[in-house]
């Protein structure tokens, strides 16, 4: 919160912090910004790798998942991060772009 001493008050037995008013402002804000699934956000940023990968390397979807030996389905599922594969389906995929696993 920047440099300083902090100030505290006791009220009533309990002890609170002062902040100047920008900053209640900012932490306020903080606290009611939407709480992420780290393992929603892990899907969705690999498949969203793994579809910048296939694109760069001019593949579509069927091209990988033949490569990959999977179902276009799946190919898709993974790149929008709705799926929750297997580590050997996610081995053939990122084989399929190119990646060592």
């Amino acid at each position: 919160m920047g440099k300083g001493a902090l100030q505290e008050v006791k009220i009533g037995g309990r002890t609170f912090c002062l902040v100047p008013k920008s900053q209640y402002t900012r932490l306020l804000h903080d606290a009611e910004a939407p709480v992420v699934d780290a393992v929603q956000f892990g899907r969705r940023s690999i498949g969203r790798d793994i579809r910048k990968k296939r694109l760069k390397l001019g593949l579509t979807q069927a091209h990988v998942a033949a490569r990959a030996k999977v179902r276009v389905e799946t190919v898709s599922r993974v790149e929008s991060g709705d799926t929750n594969p297997t580590m050997k389906t996610m081995a053939k995929i990122l084989r399929a772009v190119g990646v060592k696993v």
